[in-house]
């Protein structure tokens, strides 16, 4: 019988090396005699020279056919078990025989074309200072982005849709701003604090609150006492393409019974700003999509040993002062003219806005796709505009 190998590919994607490591790479290829040749055929010669068996065996393939057949069934009886295995068997649960169960993929719309505009615009709101900053007059008053927010919808001069961190709900909620949906990504218990307030318990009944199956349960549980509509993602920590990796297998886990259906999994972008950008796209189909209080970075001023990120440099700077300047970058936004720093953790979100914009759709791209309205921090680039908070209002004003 002839035998059947594994015919998949395993994609690398681009490797960018140090220069000394990459010129001793390719040193290496040609002393090895593959100097004209593919790197794939050299890659075959280093790993049958270290000895690693280019194809499984046998054995091998049975173990991971049984697993591709039988993972989903395992993971499933793990999950009922799980409950008893962490509490005892003295454990009792009721369950409903009409279970109410949200996911995202309830709040999905069909998907615009050119022809088929979309529902319409989008205020995505984080916490950045830039939210409290920005100052305009109204009724002769002064006034800051969540006022000038508050009194476009309350006249009813934007009807768009508003998509707000966690943090900023109970902000949203003093300016009888009422969000369409929002988002919470971090883990943490101390999240509870932005759903457990008066006005939460107030509204809760109109709220949609998109919560990752990673989040702390007293969340959900806050979020459910508080009357609120709870939908569920599952978040894509690792590439789910593989059956071990950890997104897949929380697939697996958070399967229901009632549509024999996996969470969906969904790119969270690391911070709630990211997020409820995504998900105003991904499922109501908005564009252009408005960012105000994503900063993505501290408005120069600020104390940087104040910042979240300091301690854990503190070590670092301490032995060598002049390491706070490379520790925290200065960085010029060359439309709104105003500077700001970023650390690491800043830095990695805005790359991953940035870099997310090439994959945008043609039809988002095409009706105004992302605007950056902080009128500062550190947001700009290819796919992304640049203009004032009320400039977007006035344009879009649906």
């Amino acid at each position: 019988m002839k035998k059947q190998f594994d015919k998949r590919e395993y994609v690398i994607p681009q490797i960018k090396l140090p220069y000394a490591m990459g010129r001793k790479v390719f040193w290496m290829k040609k002393q090895d005699g593959f100097g004209d040749r593919s790197w794939s055929e050299y890659f075959v010669f280093l790993t049958k020279r270290a000895g690693i068996k280019l194809r499984d065996s046998m054995s091998e393939q049975i173990e991971e056919g049984t697993k591709d057949h039988l993972m989903d069934m395992w993971m499933m009886n793990f999950a009922d078990n799980l409950p008893f295995i962490r509490f005892g068997d003295n454990l009792t649960m009721e369950v409903p025989e009409k279970p109410v169960i949200r996911t995202i993929a309830d709040l999905g719309r069909p998907e615009p074309t050119l022809e088929k505009p979309p529902d319409g615009s989008a205020v995505i709101i984080g916490r950045g200072p830039s939210v409290w900053k920005n100052r305009y007059k109204l009724d002769g008053e002064d006034a800051n982005h969540l006022d000038l927010l508050s009194k476009y919808v309350k006249e009813k001069k934007y009807k768009g849709a508003v998509c707000a961190s966690d943090g900023m709900l109970i902000e949203c909620l003093k300016h009888d701003i009422i969000p369409e949906i929002t988002v919470s990504v971090d883990g943490s218990p101390i999240i509870t604090k932005w759903y457990d307030h008066p006005l939460v318990k107030k509204h809760g009944s109109r709220l949609k609150i998109i919560l990752p199956s990673t989040i702390n349960h007293q969340v959900y549980k806050t979020c459910i006492a508080n009357g609120c509509q709870v939908y569920w993602f599952s978040p894509m920590l690792d590439m789910p393409t593989r059956l071990e990796t950890f997104t897949r297998i929380m697939g697996f886990l958070t399967k229901t019974r009632k549509e024999d259906k996996n969470l969906v999994a969904g790119q969270a972008g690391g911070n709630c700003g990211s997020c409820a950008w995504i998900m105003a796209m991904e499922l109501l189909k908005r564009s252009p999509c408005a960012f105000i209080g994503i900063d993505m970075g501290y408005p120069e001023g600020t104390n940087l040993e104040d910042t979240p990120y300091f301690s854990s440099v503190l070590p670092q700077i301490k032995e060598q002062p002049q390491m706070m300047e490379h520790v925290y970058v200065k960085i010029h936004h060359p439309i709104y003219k105003t500077d700001a720093y970023f650390d690491a953790a800043f830095h990695h979100y805005r790359q991953a806005i940035i870099d997310m914009q090439k994959n945008t759709l043609q039809w988002y791209r095409h009706y105004g796709g992302t605007i950056n309205c902080t009128e500062g921090g550190t947001l700009w680039g290819a796919g992304i505009e640049c203009t004032t908070f009320k400039e977007f209002l006035d344009k879009y004003p649906t």
